[in-house]
């Protein structure tokens, strides 16, 4: 499956893989995703497949599959949370209660969903395709 392609400049090796400062296009300035996952700005790890140097300038791909997984992990979990501690708390009769019920599941599933969307971001990077 194909996926965004994006421009950027490698600043960093790690082994078989890059940090890649990406060009903020039309498409990064609506998503932010990248800065919730990793709080480097618009700074990436990809994978380095073909062995890009410091300073190249480089095309990254992004799999779409990784941008939709971890968008129902960042937005999804938190947004089910919600819902679930609506539904929970208006069976609930005490107000103190209904709203300890309400926080804990908006909290629980934004944590959760969070350390999911991290954790997989971790283990899935971009690839690096081509110098430019």
């Amino acid at each position: 499956m194909e996926g965004i392609r994006e421009k950027g400049r490698v600043i960093e090796l790690k082994e078989d893989i890059a940090i890649v400062q990406m060009e903020e296009s039309d498409r990064c300035k609506g998503c932010n995703l990248c800065k919730k996952i990793v709080n480097r700005g618009n700074q990436i790890e990809a994978i380095n497949e073909i062995k890009a140097k410091v300073g190249e300038l480089v095309e990254v791909e992004i799999s779409e599959d990784l941008i939709l997984k971890l968008s129902i992990f960042i937005y999804g979990y938190p947004l089910l949370g919600f819902i679930l501690g609506v539904v929970f708390s208006y069976f609930l009769k005490n107000v103190f209660l209904k709203i300890i019920v309400f926080l804990f599941f908006l909290v629980f599933f934004w944590i959760t969903g969070f350390r999911k969307g991290k954790y997989y971001g971790e283990r899935t990077k971009p690839k690096i395709i081509s110098k430019i």
